[in-house]
């Protein structure tokens, strides 16, 4: 579990399913991932399971949900997945856009960051983000990534941006 004056980060459960639902459905938040919005409770519960809950048992890490202590809810998740295409592991972030423009992911990813790279060894985590995703453009600049090259990913252009230790 990490925490930071706001927000809980901890490893999701079934008990989650109806906010990964949430996450994962509005077109707004998925519009630059490359993935179409999730359309049922099943279907979130068939990818939360073969998503961060595998990674969890498989890397010993995953995306993480979001909880937002004053409302004791989960608003998102904030997370590195390790991406077998590219042999590296990635920070993700989603929110509810009701949460968009407070600094949350910023807040959440800094100890994520901090947390891949010290307590699980990770030399370089990358994201990869759509050109037009301006917000997250800003927030991996926040987190001082460094912007490398552009690659496609699930159909798509991104860029990559890196974290090494310094």
């Amino acid at each position: 579990m990490l925490e930071t004056p706001r927000l809980l980060m901890r490893p999701f459960t079934l008990d989650d399913v109806d906010a990964f639902w949430a996450m994962n459905a509005d077109p707004a938040i998925v519009r630059y991932t490359g993935q179409d919005p999730i359309t049922s409770r099943a279907e979130a519960e068939e990818k939360l399971i073969a998503a961060p809950l595998a990674d969890y048992a498989k890397y010993g890490y995953g995306r993480l949900a979001v909880v937002h202590k004053e409302s004791d809810r989960v608003i998102g998740f904030c997370g590195i997945k390790h991406l077998p295409e590219f042999s590296l592991p990635e920070l993700g972030y989603r929110l509810l856009p009701a949460f968009w423009g407070q600094g949350l992911i910023t807040e959440a990813a800094r100890p994520v960051l901090a947390h891949g790279h010290q307590e699980l060894a990770l030399a370089k985590i990358i994201a990869l983000i759509h050109p037009d995703n301006i917000g997250s453009i800003k927030v991996a600049e926040k987190l001082g990534m460094a912007r490398k090259e552009q690659l496609r990913y699930a159909g798509m252009p991104v860029w990559c941006y890196a974290s090494e230790p310094r």
